[in-house]
């Protein structure tokens, strides 16, 4: 998938609000400029994940890892 700014831009000063959460997957999403992002982290996927608190907002550079990795999965979208 093609995004409109690059992962140095969606991280550098911005929010990551959560919107919601479905069944063990958590939403956040991050606005950059005019365009907002939805990260989905599936807290139930891996051991990695079990011991994170996910709270209502995080520094965007924060999840960079799960945004990374959204970007290469799918997981990553722009809404």
């Amino acid at each position: 998938m093609e995004y409109k700014h690059t992962l140095k831009d969606i991280i550098k000063g911005t929010t990551a609000k959560m919107s919601h959460v479905v069944n063990g997957v958590v939403f956040y999403h991050i606005k950059v400029e005019d365009t907002y992002y939805e990260l989905q982290i599936d807290t139930l996927d891996s051991t990695e994940n079990k011991d994170v608190y996910f709270v209502p907002s995080f520094k965007a550079l924060t999840l960079m890892r799960w945004i990374r990795k959204g970007m290469e999965n799918g997981k990553f979208i722009q809404i």
